[in-house]
Formats: C-alpha cells, structure tokens, sequence
C-alpha cells in the first residue's frame, strides 16, 4: 500500500493506491481528461503528487464521460 506519509507519491504508488495498473495512470494522464489530478512537482520527466492530493481527488465515476 502506497505511504501517505510519504512526501511525494510516484505512478507506482497512485496506482498502487487506485488499484489499477501503472500503464492506467500513464493513460489516464496522456489522455489529460480530468481523470487524474494534476501532478504536484515534476522531477525530471516524472511527475510526483502529494499523497493529500491524490487522497482527496474525486475520481469520476465508471462510464463517466470525462471528455465533455
């Protein structure tokens, strides 16, 4: 289970917390639809969110359109 206590969280550990794939992550940023939040901090070509960000997002629904 990813650490909320930790500083930052990596795809790995917003996946690990959603429980979906590290490829869903990258998909659901790529596609940029509101269906991840906006990441925290960039390092390098990685982005990195605070585990409150992640913990307090409002994930749309299944089926949800995200593209209106």
């Amino acid at each position: 289970m990813a650490d909320v206590s930790a500083d930052y969280w990596t795809i790995n550990d917003v996946a690990d917390y959603w429980g979906v794939t590290p490829q869903t992550i990258r998909t659901y940023r790529s596609r940029g639809r509101g269906e991840l939040p906006k990441e925290d901090r960039m390092f390098n070509r990685s982005p990195v969110w605070r585990p409150q960000t992640v913990v307090r997002f409002v994930r749309p629904g299944q089926g949800a359109r995200t593209d209106l």
